[in-house]
C-alpha cells in the first residue's frame, strides 16, 4: 500500500483489505471518523485495545484494518462482539481476549465504542453506525 499523506488525508478505503494494513497498525495510520462516538472509541482503541488489535501476531487478536480476519466476527453482530469484550472470551484457536480488554477502567459505552470503532475500520462500517444508532442512549 501507499504511505499515508497524513491522519487528515486517510480514508477506510486506503486502509481496508482482506489482510490489513502492513506491520503493525498504529492510530496514526487510522482514518479519523466523524461521528463523536467513533472517535471516542478510537481513543480507547489507542489506549487498551492497540497492543493486540494492532497485529500482534502472539496474541491471536484479528488485526483493525483487515477485512478478512473482522468479517466473520461481524456477522456475529455487534452486540455479540460487545459482549466478548466486556465479559471475555476464549476463541477457537484458544486465544484470548481478556474482560475487558485487560482494563477494568473501561465503561461499559467505552468497550461498545471502541468495539464499534475497530468493526467501522475493519470492513463494518454500515454495521457499526446501525449499532451506535440502535443503542445512542446508552452512551
Amino acid at each position: 500500500m501507499a504511505p499515508m499523506q497524513g491522519q487528515a488525508d486517510v480514508t477506510l478505503g486506503d486502509v481496508l483489505s482482506p489482510r490489513g494494513l502492513d506491520g503493525f497498525v498504529t492510530l496514526d495510520r487510522l482514518p479519523v471518523p466523524t461521528d463523536p462516538r467513533l472517535l471516542a472509541g478510537r481513543s480507547v482503541w489507542e489506549g487498551t485495545c492497540m497492543a493486540c488489535h494492532g497485529g500482534n501476531k502472539a496474541t491471536g487478536a484479528p488485526k483493525i484494518t483487515s477485512t478478512g480476519k473482522w468479517a466473520p466476527r461481524i456477522a456475529q453482530g455487534l452486540p455479540v462482539l460487545v459482549e466478548h469484550a466486556t465479559q471475555g472470551f476464549i476463541g477457537k484457536t484458544y486465544a484470548e481476549m481478556p474482560p475487558r480488554g485487560g482494563n477494568p477502567d473501561l465503561t461499559d459505552a467505552e468497550i461498545a465504542q471502541a468495539v464499534a470503532f475497530m468493526v467501522w475500520a475493519s470492513g463494518g462500517e454500515t454495521q457499526a453506525r446501525a449499532f451506535l444508532e440502535t443503542n445512542k442512549d446508552s452512551d
